[in-house]
């Protein structure tokens, strides 16, 4: 099984990486024609591809992309050890669709280590992290910068789209669950 999984990565990562804008005001317009909200992406990515640490959607050539890095063989392994995939889709497909990419530069493989190894301290996933930010701030989550540490503390800020169509950012602590609102 674990063999047959690795082929299956190996050849999902011929996909090409999903790199777009990352603007609240380039993405918040193409919700309306999203098919997958962002906590709906991370329920799938998560039942095919491990917990996910980061999430996102961007803003590629006029299309909405959600992209969610996830880690396949779980939050209990050591990064090394670790496939570190991004999960990315065209939002606008019926049904919606992930493809896999498994990291292999330095930029990524670096990125998604802090991620992981942050989300293997917290006592929450990010589906809960972004439940906790939207307590503060209601609205539709539309990213969840990336988790890293910063004042001494393990953050995750996630930008929200209030009714108003403005991004808010609650920065939400990965250890505790506290939140505020960012300046």
């Amino acid at each position: 099984m674990k063999t047959m999984f690795t082929v299956i990565f190996a050849l999902l990562s011929t996909c090409p990486t999903f790199a777009g804008s990352h603007n609240p005001n380039d993405i918040i317009p193409l919700l309306k024609n999203s098919t997958i909200s962002l906590l709906d992406g991370i329920a799938l990515a998560e039942k095919t591809s491990g917990p996910a640490t980061s999430a996102k959607f961007e803003e590629s050539d006029g299309k909405l992309v959600l992209s969610v890095y996830t880690v396949p063989e779980g939050l209990g392994v050591e990064p090394e050890k670790a496939t570190l995939t991004e999960l990315g889709g065209d939002t606008s497909q019926r049904p919606f669709r992930f493809a896999a990419e498994v990291f292999q530069d330095k930029e990524h493989l670096t990125r998604a280590s802090v991620h992981m190894t942050l989300f293997q301290l917290s006592r929450f996933s990010l589906s809960q992290v972004i439940q906790r930010a939207l307590a503060r701030q209601p609205g539709t989550p539309i990213d969840v910068r990336n988790p890293m540490v910063s004042n001494h503390r393990a953050v995750a800020d996630v930008v929200i789209a209030d009714g108003d169509g403005d991004a808010r950012t609650v920065s939400v602590d990965v250890l505790t669950g506290q939140t505020r609102l960012a300046q």
